[in-house]
């Protein structure tokens, strides 16, 4: 069985659980760890049992020492008070751990009375007694089967404590009693509600690897508390309260830093004060040494420790304290600073991955994520595999046309001979005696209406030699002949439907795994990777709250960083766009920026094109209509891919220009998705032949241009020429298919082009071509027309083309026309790369490390 480390804080080595909560991709290495082994069978059978044992142990050692150590903690809230006049600690306690873990696995809170009989004698007790057993009666009045609001209870334990503490004052209340009543009262609430933060942490409820700061002062808080219970305490003359809140501190140092160190010295500083266990001038030497030494954290534990125990004594010094007070300090700072060297190193870093802000807290949260989206990709396969699966079914279905046609006709003969034959004197002799031969001539007569041309088709010679009812034979098969011929198309119809499901399916199929492919390429990054960009960042003075290189592929860069919103977009252009550039080894630039108004933002870094596209249209409908047939789109597809595109309907008007955009449209969001051009096509193709009984097509001129490469397919389905002008040179660029709609297996035919900068793309429909009426050679005309074209203005080239086609049909516009200009131009970078000395590019890093994952 496996082991891992347990969510809770506690501070024994014996913190380890049994692998029922241990994050799955843990237990499966340590499955294999243990399978895996080199012994023999026996042996390896041995080991195994015997670490089942030992984690078993381990599991009931901790639930043992846990209730053993709850009870220690009632024991010192129930010691602790304030100025020895009040005693909230011990209530509030009580009242929050029997919320937390709930009536019967609270009984460690019993133990409260203990801790207040040891202060306050036989009558402290008592009173502590009395508070707890009013808690329980009034808490199980109230909830009466349900389950109340811990967020309540907290003033139901203040109340109680205040009535018990009046009512050891029945005799004669002064306005000095109920004042420290109200006073014991309101604080017992108030430390309810902070430790409700952190006592989930404590008791092993909450299972998260991360404080907020809110909870972390919260805990302070509660450890302040339990040191209170340590005041008047001491060993061989060692103040055991002030050296346990140094020794707080010099932890909180070594795992938080200075800011942590500092806040919790403030912190049990005061509540020590209240205490009596130090005084003002020591709270305020405990925050500085504090702050100190986790200033000197990254120096090691010993020269923390000696900054801390000398300071400690220089500022006490200082303060004007007397040699007594002096040296009892000091001998509680070493002692502090000795149990701070003793503790074992790995606690250190474990308490660190609960404190925000810290590298070990950033590391945990990262790997916690990796696990996640580990998790997050096989979820995604394995929906993928479903999506697969599903296609297999619907492409395997064993149907193949040459068993429907058999079965069509047997259907046909049977149907036949039921109408015809029964009730005939013959039949018996046809179907029992001589079947094979009856059947056969029925074959060769439907064979011959199906293959004679009109209506008067006779049967075949040997049908005629058989049957005695020829005649009526002969209607029903004509009959059943038109019924299997529509029966046939119909089988046809739904084959290549079902075929066209599969492949959509499988398309499907592929989309989703392209996204576990990315969610996968994240996890491949390594974390010293984002720490080299998060010290270049510092480097220049930027800091920001956290980076996750999500890919580092050529041409898919994509890195994500978190940073404060104030001037968020100006430092991601200006300075982290340009670094990344310098490290990655390629131009990158910022995709987009989301975060809310006054919050830490993110900024999305990516691979910058190489190529922009700049378009423009101009269209003009026939007639000068309102509506026009024609639709065009030009998007960026959003994975380098840039597709313009322009759509031209049958006919014209409304009708036209619904067909058109919906081809377009639907086209545009499968490329968006992810789906493979041809497939998108032939999805829209079958789209169009189902929407509507009407014969409605369209056709598409499609153009998709890689913006890496500027490799560009053209998609031409039923359209017009287009034209690509380099230079004074023009190409013009044609297609043969049918347009979409028409028939149900379309075959989609690409050409690919390489463009370059300055290259002039046109795409256009039909009207533009046939406006020229006297022209023999229209493709030739509208080559020499684009060839004339001086300007590299798409705007101006697309207005101009639509003039001479407008004055070339002697201002009779008898179809819609639309033309869409595309420039293709080399992308210029805003800003240069930003190359620091010492900085290694990340893609030679990331080698290294897949490098030594292989190995």
């Amino acid at each position: 069985m496996s082991r891992t480390k347990s969510s809770t804080l506690w501070g024994w080595p014996t913190g380890w659980s049994a692998s029922a909560g241990a994050d799955p991709v843990v237990h499966r290495h340590a499955t294999r760890s243990a399978a895996g082994d080199g012994d023999k069978p026996g042996e390896g059978g041995r080991l195994r049992t015997w670490r089942r044992l030992t984690a078993s142990a381990g599991a009931r050692a901790q639930n043992g020492l846990r209730p053993l150590a709850l009870a220690c903690l009632a024991v010192l809230m129930g010691r602790a008070d304030i100025a020895h006049v009040m005693d909230p600690f011990g209530v509030a306690y009580f009242a929050i751990l029997t919320e937390v873990l709930g009536t019967r696995r609270s009984w460690p809170g019993w133990f409260v009375p203990v801790g207040a009989g040891l202060s306050g004698g036989v009558r402290g007790a008592v009173g502590a007694l009395a508070a707890l057993g009013l808690y329980r009666i009034v808490r199980r009045w109230l909830a009466r089967g349900r389950n109340p609001d811990i967020h309540w209870m907290p003033f139901l334990a203040g109340l109680v404590a205040a009535v018990v503490r009046l009512g050891g004052h029945w005799a004669a209340w002064t306005r000095y009693d109920v004042a420290l009543a109200l006073a014991d009262g309101g604080l017992v609430v108030v430390l309810a509600l902070i430790w409700i933060q952190c006592m989930p942490v404590f008791v092993g409820k909450d299972g998260t690897r991360s404080l907020r700061m809110d909870q972390l002062i919260s805990m302070a808080i509660f450890a302040g508390s339990v040191v209170a219970g340590l005041s008047g305490l001491s060993v061989r003359g060692v103040a055991v309260a002030p050296a346990v809140v140094d020794a707080l501190v010099l932890v909180m140092a070594a795992s938080g830093g200075a800011a942590a160190a500092a806040t919790v010295g403030v912190v049990l500083g005061i509540l020590a004060l209240l205490s009596h266990s130090l005084t003002l001038p020591q709270v305020a030497v405990l925050a500085f040494t504090g702050l100190l030494a986790g200033v000197l954290k990254e120096a090691g534990r010993v020269w923390m420790a000696l900054a801390f125990l000398v300071s400690t004594g220089l500022l006490t010094v200082s303060a004007g304290e007397n040699w007594p007070v002096v040296r009892a300090v000091l001998y509680a700072a070493a002692a502090a600073a000795a149990a701070f060297l003793l503790i074992p190193r790995p606690w250190f870093r474990r308490i660190a991955e609960y404190v925000p802000g810290t590298a070990e807290h950033r590391v945990s949260e990262q790997e916690r994520a990796r696990r996640m989206r580990a998790l997050l990709s096989d979820k995604i396969h394995e929906v993928g595999d479903v999506f697969d699966e599903l296609s297999a079914v619907f492409a395997d279905t064993g149907d193949n046309p040459l068993a429907s046609a058999r079965q069509l006709l047997d259907h046909m003969i049977g149907n036949a001979s039921r109408q015809v034959c029964a009730g005939c004197p013959r039949q018996k002799r046809c179907w029992e005696q001589e079947g094979y031969a009856t059947y056969q001539s029925l074959v060769h007569t439907i064979t011959k209406l199906e293959t004679t041309p009109g209506v008067n088709v006779g049967p075949s010679r040997d049908l005629k030699e058989r049957c005695i009812r020829v005649d009526p034979m002969m209607g029903v098969l004509r009959t059943g002949l038109d019924i299997t011929r529509r029966d046939a198309q119909w089988l046809a119809k739904l084959r290549d439907q079902r075929g066209l499901v599969a492949a959509q399916l499988s398309g499907v199929a592929g989309v989703i795994r392209t996204i576990a492919d990315e969610v996968d390429r994240g996890n491949e990054s390594s974390l010293s990777g984002e720490e080299q960009v998060l010290a270049a960042l510092q480097q220049l003075g930027l800091y920001v709250d956290d980076v996750h290189i999500v890919s580092l592929d050529p041409g898919k860069v994509e890195v994500e960083v978190t940073q404060p919103s104030q001037g968020a977009y100006e430092n991601s252009v200006r300075v982290i766009a340009p670094l990344l550039s310098g490290i990655v080894g390629e131009h990158i630039s910022v995709s987009r920026v989301t975060g809310a108004d006054g919050g830490p933002c993110t900024s999305v870094f990516s691979s910058a094109r190489l190529f922009d596209v700049h378009t423009a249209v101009a269209t003009l409908t026939r007639d000068g209509r309102l509506v026009s047939g024609d639709t065009y789109t030009s998007a960026d597809l959003g994975n380098g891919r840039y597709a313009v595109a322009v759509s031209d309907g049958m006919g014209n008007g409304e009708r036209a220009r619904r067909e058109s955009k919906a081809a377009i449209e639907l086209l545009k969001k499968l490329l968006k998705a992810g789906f493979d051009e041809k497939l998108a096509i032939r999805t829209v193709n079958s789209t169009l032949l189902m929407r509507s009984r009407d014969e409605m097509f369209t056709t598409l001129d499609m153009a998709l241009i890689d913006l890496f490469s500027a490799r560009t397919e053209f998609l031409k389905i039923g359209s017009a020429p287009s034209y690509l002008k380099r230079g004074q040179e023009v190409r013009v660029i044609t297609g043969s298919n049918v347009p979409i709609g028409i028939l149900q297996d379309i075959e989609v035919q690409s050409v690919e082009e390489q463009l370059a900068d300055g290259d002039i793309l046109i795409l256009l429909s039909d009207g533009i071509l046939d406006a020229p009426k006297a022209a023999d050679n229209r493709e030739a005309w509208l080559k020499e027309q684009i060839e004339r074209i001086e300007t590299d203005d798409p705007q101006l080239i697309a207005d101009t083309l639509i003039e001479t086609a407008a004055r070339a049909s002697g201002g009779e516009i008898q179809d819609d026309m639309t033309v869409l200009v595309a420039v293709i131009r080399r992308h210029q970078p805003e800003w240069a790369a930003i190359k620091l000395p010492g900085v290694v590019g990340l893609r030679r890093e990331r080698r290294e490390w897949l490098r030594r994952r292989g190995a």
